[in-house]
């Protein structure tokens, strides 16, 4: 069984689903207006299952990461370098992701992200540190 498919999420198609062709997708709960990460199954405001996929601006903060070893999908090559992190969108939500390029090791702010629409095995839908500290959804 796939680990993302609509079963295991709650959401149908699972996150593939959530990440439209060049936007992120997340989910604004029908009762109450509140917005949550891909992947949530009902509002933990309201209690509502009804939850509408609703256009993110793709643009947010690290708020924590790491490089980790992600194994070969050949079963022979080392493992490669992948930083996860754990962004928080301009919205609200927090999405686990993964990062392309360097994360500052000693950031004077906010490390800034875009969502960059790429095709990934591992599922998570992938971020790039951006150069401007206040990168706004509008750019």
């Amino acid at each position: 069984m796939d680990p993302c498919d609509s079963v295991r999420t709650g959401v149908a198609g699972g996150i593939r689903a959530l990440c439209a062709e060049d936007t992120l997708m997340i989910l604004r709960c029908d009762g109450c207006g509140r917005v949550f990460a891909p992947l949530t199954a009902w509002c933990s405001k309201c209690a509502s299952s009804v939850l509408e996929q609703v256009p993110s601006g793709g643009v947010g903060s690290i708020l924590s990461w790491r490089v980790v070893g992600r194994a070969g999908y050949c079963g022979d090559d080392d493992p490669e370098p992948l930083t996860i992190a754990i962004v928080e969108l301009d919205e609200g939500p927090w999405v686990y992701a993964a990062i392309e390029g360097g994360v500052p090791l000693l950031p004077v702010g906010p490390v800034r992200v875009r969502f960059t629409p790429r095709r990934r095995e591992d599922h998570f839908p992938v971020f790039a540190v951006t150069g401007d500290r206040w990168a706004s959804c509008s750019a």
